[in-house]
């Protein structure tokens, strides 16, 4: 089990994520970099994750004033719902309630892909 949302548990993200063959084709020739953040948790840090065309090659700590392509960040209670599949993550995404900044005519054309990865994301043990 991991602590959801601390790094570890994002590593597990990547390694999920990467052997998905679901997730690998949906991301073809998707390349960018995207920050996962919760807004009320400061003990929880932000997340820096790298695609590159298929696969996730990066994740660490974000760095201090480090930008990034996209940003997904929310209250660790709507996270919480997303996991435990209480809500859904175009739900969430369309209601603000987990807020989505970026490039949104270049994030629709992969957004199967990224509905996708929340479903991985939901398979993770994790500790609340």
């Amino acid at each position: 089990m991991v602590q959801y949302l601390g790094l570890d548990y994002w590593k597990k993200v990547k390694d999920i994520a990467n052997g998905d063959e679901e997730f690998r084709i949906k991301t073809k020739g998707f390349t960018a970099t995207f920050t996962y953040g919760v807004t009320d948790k400061p003990e929880l840090p932000k997340i820096y994750m790298k695609f590159t065309d298929g696969e996730v090659i990066e994740v660490r700590e974000l760095a201090a004033e480090e930008k990034t392509d996209y940003t997904l960040a929310g209250p660790y209670e709507v996270w919480t719902k997303l996991n435990k599949g209480e809500l859904d993550a175009q739900s969430a995404l369309m209601t603000r309630q987990l807020p989505f900044k970026g490039n949104m005519s270049a994030i629709i054309r992969y957004s199967k892909a990224f509905l996708r990865l929340f479903e991985l994301m939901q398979t993770i043990p994790v500790e609340y």
